[in-house]
């Protein structure tokens, strides 16, 4: 995703398909792929901002490809 081959929600459905929830290094691309499903039902995020919020991810997992120690929150 980061160089260009993917879209973020393609990244997170794909992650989200293959380990679900289950692997903690993935599991919070996982719940974004949730909050893709939830736009559907009228969720309060914006796809841009869901977009933003999975490329943080894969930016972080790309320098520190670790389990965070603590949930990392993300501003509203």
């Amino acid at each position: 995703m980061l160089a260009g081959e993917l879209k973020p929600w393609e990244l997170t459905f794909r992650i989200n398909q293959r380990y679900g929830h289950e692997l903690p290094l993935t599991a919070r691309l996982a719940e974004l792929d949730d909050e893709y499903a939830f736009l559907e039902y009228g969720g309060d995020k914006a796809v841009a901002q869901i977009d933003a919020e999975v490329t943080a991810e894969a930016r972080r997992l790309a320098v520190h490809p670790t389990v965070p120690a603590e949930p990392t929150d993300t501003l509203s």
